[in-house]
């Protein structure tokens, strides 16, 4: 199979030369001679499972493709040959934000660097395969008239799985790595991009959501282990306009998952879509799991506003219908309506987590980030004059003031931002006195507003 000084080789041919290089480990690890495999080729680079699996340096992927994720919650073994040290390429991620000052700010940290699983074949044992698969890609040059070299990536199986090997292939292919917002018999929404450094928390809220979402999904070999399912459950409550809805966009965009809802009030909808709708997240895992409005779903007085029964939701919480790698996240805005069979036992949500209006500290940190141009003292009036607002309602007024300092073009200034504030305490005044609900109310979480 030698090529001569010079010539070109076809592509199949130049894999079946790097198959033969690593034939004798290959034939040991799947336990049939290599006329017995199959060779898939797929857009996929599934090597790059072992910077993690093998090499555990799982912070070394800055942005890892939708394939990568998923593949980390199947992989249980991984191993390459010995004797052949892997080679890896290293280079630097430019700022992906389209915000300006976002992008000066991580310019000023420093670029990251971005590592690349090059060369060396990986023996992969998988949750959802019989056989163990092998994992390679071939660099190869497609000819005197390209001026670049390309890769191919394959994957190596026993011809009695290409049944399943096929659909683990088609399970883990995605278009791109953008979170997206499914409902059940409805549509399908990319959702913006949204970082946790976006939202402002209290330290209850970082320590209870984001350190432990973020911990999750770096400690998965952890939950392996030890046995313990690969899952999480988070229940977010308190007061609408105060982030939950931001928060459930910043957990989809940092790990790129797609997240799968239903519409628990529509007449229509029954128990036969949350196991649709658990089946529809476990084909996209990792994901996420989101139900809105619980305490008005499944209230403690018994009057439920879904056809889903409250058994069958607990038989879905407890494991039933979650699987490995799903993140179950739910809302309320009152949990002491709740059911309390939703709460009374531990593991059905791993962490509650509070959103209250924000007090004085988190409203000057708020207009602040609004603005980075605000000075702290100059702050201190709008602050005490947006006692009891919640972050909407912050941000409402913060809009009203860049209205007044638009049509005096003008930059926004702190005088602005408390006659804002002035002006929609009267209209919130307004709306009391003629008996409306007053004040500026969250949208809804399949909306998943800014």
């Amino acid at each position: 199979m030698a090529l001569q000084q010079h010539e070109f080789a076809t592509r199949p041919a130049l894999v079946r030369r790097a198959i033969h290089a690593h034939e004798s480990w290959i034939e040991e690890k799947l336990g049939v001679p290599v006329e017995e495999t199959v060779i898939f080729e797929s857009r996929l680079n599934l090597s790059q499972i072992g910077i993690d699996k093998v090499l555990g340096c799982s912070g070394a992927l800055v942005h890892p493709s939708r394939a990568t994720r998923r593949l980390r919650t199947l992989v249980k073994g991984a191993e390459m040959p010995a004797g052949w040290p892997p080679i890896l390429s290293i280079s630097k991620v430019l700022p992906s934000t389209r915000d300006l000052r976002a992008a000066l700010s991580e310019m000023e940290r420093g670029p990251s660097s971005q590592v690349e699983w090059e060369d060396c074949p990986i023996a992969l044992q998988l949750h959802t395969l019989t056989t163990p698969v092998v994992v390679m890609n071939v660099h190869y040059h497609a000819g005197p008239s390209s001026d670049v070299e390309s890769v191919s990536p394959i994957l190596i199986a026993r011809r009695d799985c290409t049944q399943e090997v096929i659909r683990l292939l088609g399970d883990l292919d995605s278009r791109d790595s953008r979170a997206r917002l499914h409902t059940l018999n409805g549509s399908t929404r990319t959702i913006s991009l949204c970082q946790w450094d976006d939202l402002v928390f209290d330290s209850g809220v970082a320590s209870l959501l984001r350190d432990d979402f973020e911990a999750f999904w770096e400690r998965e070999a952890w939950f392996r282990e030890k046995k313990i399912p690969f899952r999480r459950g988070y229940l977010l409550h308190g007061p609408p306009g105060n982030g939950k809805s931001t928060a459930v966009r910043a957990m989809m965009s940092s790990r790129g998952l797609s997240a799968f809802t239903l519409r628990l009030f529509d007449e229509r909808t029954s128990d036969s879509d949350l196991d649709d709708l658990f089946d529809a997240a476990l084909k996209e895992r990792p994901a996420m799991v989101l139900l809105e409005d619980l305490d008005r779903a499944f209230p403690r007085d018994g009057k439920s506003g879904t056809n889903i029964s409250l058994q069958y939701l607990l038989n879905c919480l407890d494991g039933v219908a979650t699987g490995q790698g799903i993140v179950v996240v739910a809302s309320a805005n009152e949990p002491a309506l709740l059911d309390p069979a939703i709460l009374r036992r531990p593991g059905r949500f791993d962490r509650v987590v509070h959103f209250p209006n924000p007090g004085p500290t988190l409203r000057a940190k708020y207009f602040s980030h609004m603005n980075s141009a605000f000075q702290v003292n100059e702050l201190e009036p709008s602050v005490e004059a947006s006692d009891g607002f919640s972050f909407v309602q912050c941000r409402e007024a913060f809009i009203l003031a860049a209205q007044t300092a638009f049509q005096k073009n003008d930059d926004i200034r702190a005088a602005d931002l408390l006659a804002g504030i002035h002006r929609l305490r009267q209209t919130m005044l307004v709306g009391s006195m003629r008996g409306t609900q007053a004040g500026f109310c969250q949208a809804p979480m399949t909306e998943v507003t800014q």
